[in-house]
């Protein structure tokens, strides 16, 4: 039978009991039921069955839809409404790198042999820019990608050391843990002994108490039977 704190007046002295409490926790350490093949199974047929009631959820139903717009920048804003109506992108032009002269019908045209010389010596100076970016790679390349890779074995190290450190926090607080609960072992197994206890000895009160109102029965029977006898 449970009570309610409510009910117990507070004057009335060692009858106060606290607000009712419920702290679920787990015992691993001291509960070996899991290590049963038949009670694992299961408990991931319960596990599996609660996943599957579970509903996926908009979470960000709450907040205002946010219209991305680039009003300072024509190409991008271009791009966003491209990819926003699910269109191609456009094949990137290759013909400004392509050294041609003119067509053949244009070849007594001297603004067409113009453009082709402007052509051939953007494309000169391309080629230039790119043996200067080469000659630099050649000369520096290899300083600088040395210098990434520390920076990297820097990151990696301090990311190392911080992982070391939650794994160190993780098995302190593991084995507090088991030391707490082993501790509290054999006070939990006399718990559940005395617990064990009273329920087989409040079975044997029931069963008595069943036997008891079957005795009374046939007593009653019995008297009822003779006082309703002629005499």
């Amino acid at each position: 039978m449970e009570i309610d704190s409510a009910d117990v007046p507070s004057s009335v002295p060692g009858l106060a009991l606290p607000a009712p409490h419920i702290e679920i926790d787990a015992l691993p350490y001291i509960d070996s039921q899991y290590n049963d093949p038949e009670m694992k199974a299961r408990v991931d047929s319960l596990v599996q069955a609660e996943m599957r009631t579970f509903r996926p959820g908009n979470y960000l139903a709450h907040l205002p839809e946010h219209e991305v717009n680039f009003p300072e920048d024509s190409v991008l804003q271009y791009e966003w409404m491209r990819v926003c109506e699910q269109q191609p992108m456009s094949k990137m032009d290759t013909k400004r790198y392509q050294l041609e002269p003119p067509p053949p019908e244009q070849r007594n045209d001297p603004e067409a042999w113009q453009r082709a010389v402007r052509n051939a010596e953007a494309q000169l100076e391309h080629q230039s820019t790119r043996l200067g970016n080469l000659e630099l790679m050649q000369q520096h390349g290899a300083h600088q990608w040395r210098a990434q890779l520390n920076e990297l074995d820097v990151a990696s190290a301090q990311l190392k050391r911080a992982a070391e450190e939650v794994d160190e926090r993780i098995e302190l607080v593991n084995r507090r843990r088991k030391t707490e609960q082993l501790a509290a072992a054999p006070r939990l197994a006399a718990l559940e002994a005395e617990w064990v206890s009273s329920v087989k000895k409040n079975l044997e009160i029931e069963s008595a108490c069943l036997q008891l109102e079957a005795e009374c029965a046939g007593l009653r029977n019995a008297v009822e039977v003779a006082t309703s006898a002629p005499r």
